[in-house]
């Protein structure tokens, strides 16, 4: 299953972005969005730098919500592992529901957190 991502700004301020900081916003946007899951499967998920993590891995599953004054900035699972951090963002997936559909049928049940 792939993760598909919206971009995070319009075309037009992206752009306008990117001339502002002289070409480090989409670089820096890049690297940002590195521990973000881009593929899952029955075996595990991938993530959009390349790191392959097993579902026996997983150690622990959070899900975080960002607010700042009672509006919702972020939504996300952020998942941790022997291999490090990784996240699913929900605030930023065309196919979201899909996509947590699937994270909770393949991940193992002891690593979800409830706070």
């Amino acid at each position: 299953m792939e993760v598909t991502l919206r971009p995070p700004l319009r075309g037009c301020l992206m752009v306008l972005l990117a001339i502002i900081t002289l070409g480090i916003y989409p670089l820096m946007r890049r690297m940002l969005e590195r521990p973000f899951i881009a593929r899952m499967d029955d075996e595990g998920f991938e993530t959009r730098s390349g790191k392959r993590v097993a579902w026996s891995e997983v150690t622990q599953i959070k899900h975080v919500v960002g607010e700042l004054n009672g509006a919702k900035l972020s939504d996300e699972y952020v998942i941790r592992s022997s291999k490090g951090r990784s996240t699913l963002p929900v605030w930023r997936a065309i196919n979201a529901t899909q996509a947590l559909d699937y994270l909770i049928q393949r991940a193992p049940q002891a690593a979800w957190v409830t706070d």
